[in-house]
């Protein structure tokens, strides 16, 4: 997996194992904590996320640990439940494409030194729902984390190095901070979202019919994330992230057995790496994404489960220029995916059907274009991805 596929392989790997808890003590103290295994982590077992809560009151709740960012929705899904499997992370993503997502990857999970971005840190987040979730805030405050790695794309040779420095990168000496606001239109008859009162603050693309929802979301992230930059190189001596998030996600189940769901997402971050726009001559560049996700489940059992279908789509655009061999200059590293799963569950509770368990077989289709084509291809790889799987999610 770590090498550059452009021909047929086939696999079997148990690409990830998770042992958590989660739990309340009294009616002020909640916590959780997970203990992961993967694939990414040649299987060392870490602590990939863990807080511990202070519930004062529904509208104010506060926290620390090693907690999701309150950024994006993106953030806070838990994908192993996502109706299409393939949105689990990057995992299905193949090497070639995820060099564009080298200066900032918002599709890994857990905390790594060496990633540009990160989903979850050490830090503190206060949250609240307000009017039985009419509104829900989330604000979290983190250590910046700076580093020159894979923070500058080249023109004539393609791929992300590091950024030359004129000293040391001082982590930890400033705060991150991020901010989320959440709207469920409640007087409609939709329920909020349960993450503010869950220590883990997830949320969901499926409840398997236990709630029916409607979530609005907007979020803003700001980090200094290099410093010490060769000035009479780069032109600047630092890059300071901002980013931006817009989202929606629906579900509601009808006529007692037909579960239909979608979602939408927008994420824009500025000031993630330089490029090379022409030779010698650096810009910063921005990364922005968008996608969307449907699904339908049949709460009715067919055979052995209860079957459900699931699309997703997703766009990605980092600035970054290619001169290929011709001396043609091509803009931007783009790809598109698409995904589609069947899925069966087997199993179904009281309140809905169990979406942590089940067995799907989908596809995962993936294509560069523009600047990332003429790259990929320069190199002799293969500029798209076609792969089909089958997996299983169990859960005791």
């Amino acid at each position: 997996m770590t090498q550059y596929k452009d021909y047929r392989q086939q696999q079997f790997q148990v690409y990830k194992y998770r042992l958590g808890a989660k739990g309340q003590i009294g009616k002020l103290i909640s916590f959780y904590g997970n203990l992961d295994s993967n694939d990414n982590e040649s299987y060392q077992t870490m602590l990939w996320e863990g807080a511990i809560y202070f519930n004062f009151r529904p509208e104010f709740i506060i926290g620390a640990g090693k907690i999701r960012t309150p950024f994006s929705r993106h953030n806070f899904i838990g994908r192993h439940n996502s109706p299409v499997m393939s949105s689990d992370g990057d995992y299905f993503l193949a090497n070639q494409f995820k060099e564009a997502l080298r200066p900032v990857n918002p599709y890994e999970g857990g905390y790594r030194g060496n990633q540009a971005y990160k989903r979850t840190d050490m830090g503190m987040m206060v949250k609240g729902s307000i009017k039985d979730g009419l509104i829900k805030y989330f604000a979290g405050i983190f250590s910046e984390d700076r580093s020159n790695s894979s923070k500058v794309w080249s023109l004539t040779t393609g791929g992300f190095g590091n950024v030359q420095t004129t000293g040391p990168q001082e982590s930890f000496k400033n705060f991150e901070y991020d901010v989320r606001l959440e709207f469920t239109p409640t007087f409609w008859g939709f329920k909020q979202e349960p993450n503010v009162f869950d220590p883990s603050s997830r949320e969901y693309q499926t409840y398997g019919g236990s709630l029916d929802f409607m979530t609005f979301g907007i979020g803003y992230h700001h980090e200094t994330h290099l410093e010490n930059a060769n000035t009479n190189k780069y032109g600047s001596s630092s890059l300071t992230r901002k980013a931006y998030a817009a989202d929606f996600a629906f579900e509601k189940k009808f006529y007692q057995k037909y579960l239909i769901g979608a979602e939408l997402g927008y994420m824009y971050f500025k000031d993630t790496h330089f490029y090379e726009e022409v030779s010698n001559q650096y810009k910063k560049g921005d990364v922005w994404t968008w996608y969307g996700e449907v699904h339908l489940i049949y709460d009715e059992k067919i055979g052995i489960g209860y079957p459900g279908i699931g699309f997703r789509y997703e766009y990605v655009d980092v600035d970054g220029n290619y001169r290929d061999t011709t001396g043609k200059i091509h803009k931007d590293l783009v790809y598109e995916r698409y995904g589609a799963c069947l899925s069966l569950y087997p199993i179904r509770g009281k309140k809905g059907i169990d979406v942590t368990n089940r067995i799907g077989i989908g596809f995962d289709y993936v294509k560069a274009e523009d600047a990332l084509e003429a790259y990929i291809k320069g190199k002799g790889w293969d500029s798209t991805n076609f792969t089909w799987y089958l997996g299983i999610y169990a859960n005791f």
